[in-house]
């Protein structure tokens, strides 16, 4: 259904990818190595419904891999790695799930769209063994509350530093959004 959206050139990989960013449900968790922006997101949304937000961080560099795990597989890989390939492929041609590695997988994607590169995107790779990333598997990982009420001035705040809907997302929709808010019109 998307073909008519895009290049034609996209590999498995980097579709996959473009589904997280566009609310698909993946097994990937998305992340940012733009404090900002990861501030902008914690605050972004209705305070009044959402309420608290919350920033999480951490060093993608510590996670924490099994012994079995060799050397060259340690680290932070990129969306071309053939062990994230082969990740995605089970889910893609419906392949046995115990094919999973058994450990999150950090990912940093190439920067193949707009959106991705805008907002400085890197992933975890969560296998049904691992849902949830934990102090277990990386030792560094913190996380911030931001109170509701601090929500929005930490959006106009932002906003003066050039972090708003438009150099977020990059498309007219979020241009438009930013301009209505900006001149306040409904």
């Amino acid at each position: 259904m998307s073909a008519g959206l895009r290049t034609g050139r996209e590999s498995v990989e980097e579709i996959y990818f473009l589904q997280q960013h566009y609310r698909m449900p993946t097994r990937l968790l998305d992340w940012t190595t733009s404090a900002l922006a990861a501030l902008y997101f914690s605050c972004c949304g209705d305070p009044d419904v959402d309420g608290d937000g919350e920033l999480f961080l951490m060093d993608a560099y510590k996670f924490r891999f099994p012994n079995s795990v060799p050397k060259s597989r340690r680290g932070v890989a990129t969306s071309r790695h053939p062990e994230v390939g082969d990740a995605i492929r089970v889910i893609s041609e419906w392949k046995d799930e115990t094919r999973f590695p058994d450990y999150i997988i950090p990912v940093r994607p190439d920067s193949f769209e707009r959106r991705v590169a805008l907002q400085r995107s890197c992933f975890t790779f969560h296998v049904p063994n691992h849902q949830a990333l934990t102090k277990a598997e990386n030792p560094t990982l913190r996380n911030l509350r931001i109170p509701a009420n601090s929500k929005k001035p930490i959006l106009l705040e932002l906003r003066l530093l050039g972090i708003d809907h438009f150099s977020i997302f990059g498309d007219l929709e979020h241009l438009a959004r930013f301009l209505k808010e900006a001149h306040n019109v409904t």
